[in-house]
């Protein structure tokens, strides 16, 4: 990552940073400070274990890519509304299953965030996930 981008604290000052670098010709700049603002806004959530933080990282990353497809902040609204019912890893493993974040998936890999994605969490922490699910 690059020094400028490493120094930013605040996930808004990381798309201020990103609308700057695209302006100025460097897109490879802009995709880092997006990974920064997913970082640093998952930071912020309290979690448990790895596999929360990863989990929580997943969904934060699955809004940037909505954000970015659309062109305007948009919030997981429905997979926060599944975690405020069944549990962090339960709405990961049933975000997993139900396929819905297969629209987000191209644009999460043109974020360089494919290790972010629901999926990546599913076969980082399978034992996790599916303790959740029964």
């Amino acid at each position: 990552m690059h020094e400028l981008v490493e120094r930013i604290k605040e996930p808004e000052l990381c798309y201020v940073f990103a609308k700057n670098a695209i302006q100025r010709g460097h897109p490879e700049l802009a995709i880092q400070a997006y990974r920064k603002a997913v970082d640093l806004r998952a930071e912020r959530h309290e979690t448990t274990s790895e596999a929360e933080f990863a989990a929580v990282r997943a969904i934060y990353a699955y809004e940037e890519a909505l954000s970015y497809a659309k062109g305007k902040r948009t919030r997981a609204t429905g997979t926060w509304q599944l975690v405020n019912r069944h549990g962090l890893m339960a709405a990961i493993d049933k975000r997993i299953s139900s396929k819905g974040g297969e629209e987000v998936k191209p644009v999460l890999a043109e974020l360089g965030m494919e290790d972010y994605s629901f999926d990546a969490v599913g076969a980082a922490y399978p034992e996790d996930v599916q303790q959740a699910a029964a």
